[in-house]
């Protein structure tokens, strides 16, 4: 036989202390009634009270001999008197039931109960037997639970409304900006076409020479804006492209030939690893324009005193695949402008001849589709972009 080791000994005799003493030459069933910790009242059809044990003292804050005094009415609320004597019609033709009541005990303070009356016949005469649970606290954090549930349901449905406001707004405003840029664009080529038809030796003097030179410079740039806002809005529209399963040496071959005159001008020595992950699933025409960007963005940025040299690699980084490019170029400082980086016509080096939309579009397509892009950067030290695809 297995010998009780000592923490099952000691589990055994802290039961024991807590457990009512029950002496077995008694009656054992008297006994579990009167310290039964559910409080049990007796009584007659009329509701006159008959026993009531331990627990029911307890619970109502009379003496025993009082209890027996009374009848089950005098122990409800006000409330309470019609309910009971509902319940004691259906206790009359049924021999069980389960229902809830409002009590009021010695000093006056209520609770609510779950009363499960249970009717019996004793020789030639009918008990009922109660069972009497206090859920007031219960019922208290059922109704607290109810109203924090109420309350957060009309917080849900507050966000749900300005979200749907927020969504409202912005599609007028992507609508706004679409139409805006749409109709800028016919007048504009017509001006750049009137422009281009006269020259400089049309004007009768120097002045009107000068002027003229500023108001093409003035109109290339607007052009240059214009165009630029037609491609992000044409772009964004097509955020839902499909998936395909894309090589990264394919993609980059493509990109190099679509930019070689960008590539040739910086002089530009590319050198690719894609042997961790060669291929991945993404929508073609978004992952070709994140690593158009990328290249564009170190050819624009190319440091004049030395070549222009990029890396392209990827690699597995927490399950996801990193594509990084990495130049040598002028470089910027990350940590200084890290809130501009990314933005729309937002330019780090303003004597660099660009519209400052190419990480913007690169971090648009990346928040489309659950990625995210990193950057390393310090002035002449190049740049170093990480992404991270889904």
């Amino acid at each position: 036989m297995k010998k009780e080791s000592n923490k099952d000994s000691s589990k055994r005799a802290n039961l024991s202390r807590k457990l009512r003493q029950i002496d077995d030459e008694g009656d054992v069933y008297k006994q579990i009634f009167e310290h039964s910790v559910i409080p049990i009242v007796v009584h007659d059809l009329e509701m006159n009270i008959i026993k009531v044990n331990n627990s029911a003292v307890e619970l109502f804050g009379y003496q025993r001999t009082e209890f027996l005094q009374k009848s089950i009415y005098e122990l409800h609320t006000e409330d309470g008197l019609s309910y009971s004597a509902d319940v004691l019609k259906k206790v009359q033709k049924m021999n069980k039931l389960s229902t809830e009541s409002s009590f009021k005990r010695k000093d006056g303070s209520v609770f609510i109960a779950a009363v499960t009356p249970c009717k019996y016949l004793v020789g030639d005469r009918h008990i009922v037997h109660v069972y009497i649970e206090d859920i007031t606290e219960k019922r208290k954090a059922q109704t607290e639970l109810k109203e924090l549930n109420s309350t957060l349901e009309a917080q849900v449905n507050k966000v749900k409304k300005q979200s749907r406001e927020i969504k409202k707004n912005n599609q007028e405003l992507e609508t706004f900006g679409f139409v805006a840029a749409h109709d800028l664009k016919a007048p504009l080529t017509n001006i750049v076409a009137l422009a281009d038809m006269l020259n400089s030796e049309s004007f009768t003097n120097r002045k009107s020479s000068e002027i003229y030179s500023k108001l093409k410079g003035s109109i290339s740039v607007m052009k240059k804006t214009v165009d630029t806002l037609n491609s992000v809005i044409d772009f964004k529209t097509k955020l839902d492209q499909g998936v395909e399963r894309l090589e990264f040496a394919k993609i980059l071959n493509d990109v190099k030939v679509s930019i070689s005159e960008q590539l040739e001008a910086s002089d530009a020595q590319i050198k690719e690893d894609f042997s961790e992950c060669p291929e991945v699933d993404y929508p073609p025409l978004h992952l070709s324009s994140i690593v158009r960007n990328l290249l564009t963005n170190a050819a624009m940025y190319k440091a004049p005193e030395r070549p222009l040299e990029i890396e392209v690699k990827t690699t597995r980084y927490n399950k996801r695949l990193c594509l990084s490019v990495k130049d040598n170029g002028l470089g910027f400082d990350a940590e200084k402008y890290r809130g501009k980086i990314f933005g729309l016509f937002k330019r780090l080096h303003p004597k660099v001849n660009g519209v400052g939309a190419g990480l913007y579009l690169v971090k648009s397509i990346l928040d489309a589709h659950g990625g995210k892009i990193e950057v390393e950067s310090k002035p002449n030290e190049g740049a170093y972009f990480k992404v991270y695809l889904k």
